[in-house]
């Protein structure tokens, strides 16, 4: 199954950025991505079934939040007019006051108030306690929503989290898109 047709927006790319460029260095991104981005359209939508109950299932986070953590690895290149591609898994195990925002595309004050609301840790931790899900996976998964390089999530990021899914029999992603 494919995702998006990498090579439609890899011909067509650098033709946008070049001319959307100046509307990018101004933050005019509305009128940047309305100036011919080429908007990758997914024409099958994977999908599976649940093996099993959902209170067997282990269960990981993506956040778009650009989530990292501080003094151990790089924030995400908020500022880049391109955005930023690239992953950052978070231990479960994580102390959630060494989390940092690296992303210049969203107000954080509501993510600052409540972490929760990005990256929902703390309530899949209570549903787990509960019995509703079977636990939490030992990683988790932010990237920076803000990112003009689809083709490049595709081909690098997703098949890392796809890899680390696997390697820990991980049965739940949880998309929390900001």
């Amino acid at each position: 199954m494919q995702i998006m047709d990498v090579a439609r927006f890899q011909s067509a790319y650098p033709a946008w950025l070049d001319a959307a460029r100046p509307l990018l260095e101004a933050k005019d991104w509305g009128a940047a991505f309305k100036a011919g981005y080429p908007f990758p359209t997914n024409e099958e939508s994977p999908w599976a079934p649940l093996a099993k109950p959902l209170a067997q299932c282990r269960v990981a986070i993506l956040t778009t939040a650009g989530l990292y953590v501080a003094g151990e690895q790089p924030p995400f290149r908020a500022a880049d007019i391109e955005g930023d591609w690239t992953l950052r898994e978070l231990r479960d195990d994580q102390p959630l006051d060494k989390l940092a925002i690296a992303h210049d595309h969203y107000d954080h004050a509501r993510a600052l108030e409540d972490l929760a609301c990005v990256y929902p840790h703390a309530r899949l931790q209570e549903l787990a306690a509960q019995g509703l899900i079977g636990g939490l996976a030992p990683t988790h998964f932010s990237i920076s929503g803000y990112c003009t390089r689809p083709d490049q999530v595709v081909e690098h990021a997703l098949p890392q989290v796809v890899q680390r899914l696997k390697i820990e029999r991980t049965d739940v992603l949880l998309h929390v898109p900001v």
